[in-house]
């Protein structure tokens, strides 16, 4: 009861964060408008009406309502939506925003998104490689092709489950089921994989806060960030290093005969032995930590390119791998269901700094999401075939 108390607030926040962005562009998109009609008072309502994808009595009606005359544009004085009624108002809102809103959808370059989405798979390929090398540490074995099977499988409930962490559990479930004599292993390989991912992009996060510092300090914003990003990594090793830290219950007392208590503690206590076996793995967790570096920058490519088809020029390289890794940072904490509502946010703010228009940057959001889940709807067919693929349990034994 308690854990769909949660997913329905979170869901209840992504749906809000969203509304209030939509509302804010909107009115953004259609204070442009007005601005328009205000600055051509002697253009044919006509003209306007069809450029503007109006009807001729509302550019009229925002005429003499907001008293646009060649005294007032000579003044400077910008037309806003306030000198409107709200039932003169809520209908421009409501034709001109959602309007603007989809030109910026389909002014993207279908090239430039499929080169967005190959960039993803790429990313894809390099996450499998990560999660086998640590399995291996486990003394488990998948193919390429079943560990390929099985991310796809996490990646389609990563995007149509509610909760952070629905695709990891399934990861975990089929691997387990796999690998039935280790299953604690299994599952802990898929922990350790989601700890490699987010301290790398943690890293990769804090490089460019570091090399770009002048920036970072000379924003609030920006400033304001780099702190809970510092303060989310602090957390993260710190919490990383008592994993691994053997004995670490014992040093204080009561803790063991607390832990004890907990249904399936056996179990529990075998997944902390198996995530301690990395310590003593010092290079397979420095080749995981370098691929994911990868895996982050090919991420953040897809992006580069979803700008690129959309025509943004405000925003350079720069730009992109400054701002990416602290919206990815930033989003990781499960606030909203998988950062829906946070991530949108988190582009508006930041590539405002840099003149991308609101709408601009939640369309780039928007896509980088479905570049994502067209991966996500490959992996439903791997859903649906994995089953059938699984062998039986007397299999396994036979083979180990």
């Amino acid at each position: 009861m308690k854990k769909l108390i949660g997913n329905l607030v979170r869901v209840l926040v992504s749906v809000g964060i969203l509304v209030y962005l939509f509302n804010n562009i909107l009115r953004d998109e259609t204070e442009n408008a007005l601005q328009v009609i205000a600055d051509s008072p002697q253009a044919p309502a006509t003209e306007l009406a069809g450029s503007l994808q109006l009807t001729v009595a509302q550019v009229e009606q925002i005429r003499a309502n907001c008293i646009v005359t060649d005294d007032t544009k000579d003044s400077g004085e910008a037309i806003t939506l306030s000198k409107l009624t709200r039932s003169e108002r809520l209908p421009l809102v409501w034709r001109i925003g959602p309007q603007h809103l989809k030109e910026s959808f389909q002014r993207v370059s279908l090239v430039w998104f499929a080169l967005a989405i190959a960039a993803m798979g790429v990313v894809i390929v390099f996450t499998i490689f990560r999660w086998q090398w640590i399995l291996e540490v486990q003394g488990l074995r998948l193919s390429f092709w079943r560990a390929c099977s099985i991310t796809f499988v996490g990646m389609f409930f990563n995007a149509f489950m509610l909760g952070a962490t629905g695709g990891d559990v399934m990861k975990a479930w089929y691997v387990a089921h796999e690998t039935h004599h280790k299953k604690a292993e299994a599952v802990a390989s898929v922990i350790v994989d989601r700890i490699i991912g987010l301290l790398g992009l943690f890293v990769v996060a804090l490089i460019m806060m570091g090399i770009f510092h002048h920036r970072v300090f000379d924003d609030g914003r920006l400033r304001t960030f780099a702190f809970i990003t510092l303060a989310v990594v602090a957390t993260t090793v710190a919490i990383t290093i008592a994993g691994l830290w053997k004995g670490a219950a014992d040093k204080f007392p009561g803790i063991r005969a607390r832990l004890q208590k907990i249904p399936k503690y056996d179990t529990l206590r075998r997944m902390v032995d198996a995530y301690r076996v990395y310590a003593s793995h010092p290079a397979v967790l420095i080749k995981t930590f370098l691929i994911t570096i990868g895996v982050h920058i090919f991420s953040m490519l897809a992006i580069v390119c979803i700008g690129k088809g959309l025509g943004i020029t405000q925003a350079g390289l720069v730009d992109y791998f400054l701002y990416l890794p602290i919206i990815n940072s930033v989003s990781a904490i499960p606030i909203t269901i998988s950062g829906f509502g946070l991530r949108e946010g988190m582009y508006v703010a930041m590539f405002s700094r840099v003149g991308v228009l609101g709408a601009a940057a939640l369309a780039m959001s928007l896509l980088g999401y479905l570049a994502t889940l067209f991966w996500s709807v490959v992996g439903a067919g791997f859903y649906l075939t994995h089953r059938k693929e699984l062998p039986s349990a007397a299999q396994i034994e036979t083979e180990n």
